[in-house]
């Protein structure tokens, strides 16, 4: 993040680095106000601009409608998702596409006991709090984010698919908690709870799993990892048996394979994956070969010794970003981990930053011939693996 190397370093209390940290509290205190404005002005689920709120929110406060209506073999319906959120789309009609695991609307009902503008208030502040804790997590581990926790909270939040998915009722601060978990539990030496975090994160198998099977080469305790990670993905299934069938896996992996091919027939633009960057061009050929060669140079960064969990993390995540079939810029957030690994590298400063500031052309995707976040995402597991080369790295305990 653009505060992390000032913070063992003669520049920790420069006047530009004092400049710096004000303006991040200065621009997240303006961001808090400006969404309590936006708030209290808006008539009903509308700005006075006439935008819409809740942004992706209505997916997943209509599945939980759907379970809590006892209705859950409907709930991949689109007839069924349409009238759930029939009144959460005003003017727009349609609906929201919810393709996660059942047990993952199961969580979401307790919103729904709240009138939809409150609920929407409380994820953004939890999503908020997610990223907190995120950095609670990483802060035994990391000089930098126990010198500049507040200046790179406000980083964090303002860093572009993070603020995104923070107000557009998205999920990415719990993937980054997630990350942070395990990369703080393999810091500590503590694989079982690596694998407990790592199961956790199936709410998106997509990079749970991908992750969760790099880290099997690193030279951490197997046993206890695949324990913690079992152990999780277990209350999961049987959570997803008592609602579903016990079949749910694969009556869920249908729905989700369809939303996949839907979805990126209408979100093409959002996307950043290779995969995806490929088919634009009709190249889907040299997609796979990038994911492929992406896969093994993760690989071979998993097995080398000495290398801190925070990089081995930041590395494993961003690599299941980009070779997933369909990744959305605002997942691309987890590049949050690899900023923060190299935050600790005085040198790092300057790409850092641009990084940072890249991040925002994303809206401007249509008009250029790559996803500003995929670069960012790919600029971000370099400097992750540079650090970890230049061992560096503020971290407490020994590599892996």
């Amino acid at each position: 993040m653009p505060t992390g190397s000032f913070s063992r370093t003669e520049g920790a209390g420069s006047a530009g680095a004092r400049r710096l940290r004000r303006l991040l509290v200065a621009a997240l205190i303006g961001v808090a106000i400006g969404f309590g404005v936006l708030l209290a002005t808006s008539q009903g689920l509308r700005t006075i601009r006439g935008g819409r709120i809740g942004g992706d929110l209505p997916a997943f406060y209509g599945a939980a409608r759907i379970v809590r209506g006892g209705e859950i073999r409907r709930l991949y319906d689109a007839e069924a998702q349409e009238a759930a959120q029939k009144d959460l789309l005003p003017g727009t009609g349609g609906r929201v596409a919810f393709a996660y695991p059942p047990y993952v609307a199961l969580a979401y009902v307790p919103l729904t006991w709240l009138p939809f503008k409150a609920a929407y208030t409380v994820h953004a502040i939890v999503m908020a709090l997610m990223l907190l804790a995120a950095l609670a997590v990483l802060r035994p581990a990391l000089v930098v984010v126990r010198a500049e926790f507040v200046p790179l909270f406000a980083a964090g939040l303002l860093f572009y698919p993070i603020f995104r998915a923070v107000l557009g009722g998205q999920n990415t601060p719990v993937s980054l908690l997630c990350a942070a978990g395990i990369a703080a539990a393999l810091t500590r030496q503590r694989a079982l709870l690596a694998g407990v975090w790592a199961g956790a994160w199936l709410f998106k198998p997509q990079y749970a799993a991908p992750v969760a099977a790099l880290l099997l080469v690193c030279r951490i305790d197997r046993k206890r990892f695949l324990a913690g990670f079992a152990a999780v993905a277990c209350v999961y299934y049987v959570a997803g048996w008592i609602m579903a069938g016990w079949d749910w896996p694969l009556w869920w992996l249908g729905h989700a394979r369809a939303f996949t091919l839907a979805d990126y027939a209408v979100d093409r633009g959002n996307g950043i994956s290779f995969t995806e960057i490929a088919d634009e061009y009709g190249l889907r050929a040299l997609g796979w070969v990038a994911a492929a060669a992406t896969g093994a140079f993760a690989l071979w960064m998993m097995r080398r010794s000495r290398m801190p969990a925070i990089s081995v993390i930041a590395v494993a995540a961003l690599t299941a970003v980009l070779i997933a079939p369909h990744s959305l810029y605002y997942d691309g957030g987890l590049a949050a981990l690899g900023l923060i690994a190299a935050g600790s590298l005085d040198r790092a400063t300057l790409p850092i930053v641009a990084l940072w500031l890249l991040s925002c052309l994303q809206p401007l995707r249509s008009y250029l011939p790559l996803p500003p976040m995929t670069i960012v995402v790919i600029g971000s597991m370099w400097l992750a693996a540079r650090s970890a080369r230049g061992g560096e790295l503020d971290v407490g305990s020994r590599g892996l």
